[in-house]
């Protein structure tokens, strides 16, 4: 069995995948870890979220166990760094779920994915890697049909980055298809803003409730428009996600995966 540790375990992402491991015959979570001036560092995991079955401590990185078949990091940008260095020093493979990373720190991933492997996604599930997958479909068959794109997201009002990595991914690959720049690419519109642009890319973020996740590509022609929308109702379908890119990992090659790799959806 595959033993594997969660950063951010105290996080919203992290309760699930814990709990749902309990399900899972080929994964053992041993290790809760939080960054070092986590309020709860050092209490016992299972209390701390309800869940007798894990009695271990909550710690920091450094103090993992050895011998680890994998970490999951859904913490945040700055505290995935950290990890992408430790498992890099304990080549230890790395599944990474947190968004909102620069372009230096996606650079600093992928240079680390050279010596081990890494699962890196803005989204975890499987409807959601579809709706990229149809996404691309859609973008290649309507750009040169006059058809203009327009991407809206919606998240629950704890969420701290904008927009969010899904949406970001599915305005990577509109702007490939449509061979656009970010000069193309606005994020909310204000005021007297004119006409519509031609070659024009805006992005929505709206954020409110207890929202899991909502995102919509649009694609707008002359009488009709085509929505392409994913809803997720429960975080369980990103944990699962997780789990399965752990598993995924085991015997791989070093080098950077996404979740079209996990999956084996092809990206034709």
């Amino acid at each position: 069995m595959t033993q594997f540790a969660i950063v951010g375990a105290l996080g919203r992402m992290g309760q699930a995948i814990a709990r749902l491991s309990l399900s899972n015959q080929k994964l053992q979570f041993v290790s809760a870890i939080e960054r070092k001036d986590h309020p709860q560092t050092g209490k016992t995991y299972g209390d701390l979220i309800n869940t007798a079955e894990f009695q271990m401590p909550v710690i920091q990185l450094e103090n993992a166990p050895l011998g680890l078949g994998g970490v999951i990091d859904f913490s945040s940008p700055e505290s995935s760094m950290n990890t992408v260095s430790f498992c890099l020093e304990k080549s230890i493979p790395l599944v990474i779920g947190s968004t909102g990373f620069s372009k230096e720190q996606n650079l600093a991933i992928r240079e680390a994915a050279a010596n081990i492997p890494v699962v890196l996604a803005s989204n975890m599930s499987l409807g959601v890697n579809l709706l990229f997958h149809l996404t691309k479909i859609a973008a290649r068959t309507l750009k040169n049909a006059g058809f203009a794109p327009e991407i809206t997201e919606i998240h629950h009002k704890h969420k701290k980055d904008a927009p969010s990595g899904t949406a970001k991914t599915l305005e990577e690959i509109i702007k490939d298809e449509y061979e656009y720049s970010q000069d193309n690419v606005i994020y909310g519109r204000e005021g007297i803003v004119g006409e519509r642009p031609e070659k024009e890319l805006a992005v929505f973020a709206l954020r409110g409730g207890d929202v899991v996740g909502e995102h919509t590509a649009y694609f707008f022609g002359e009488g009709e428009r085509v929505e392409l929308t994913h809803k997720a109702t429960s975080r369980e379908i990103f944990a699962s996600g997780a789990l399965t890119a752990v598993q995924f990992l085991q015997g791989k090659e070093t080098g950077l995966y996404n979740m079209l790799d996990v999956l084996g959806l092809s990206e034709s």
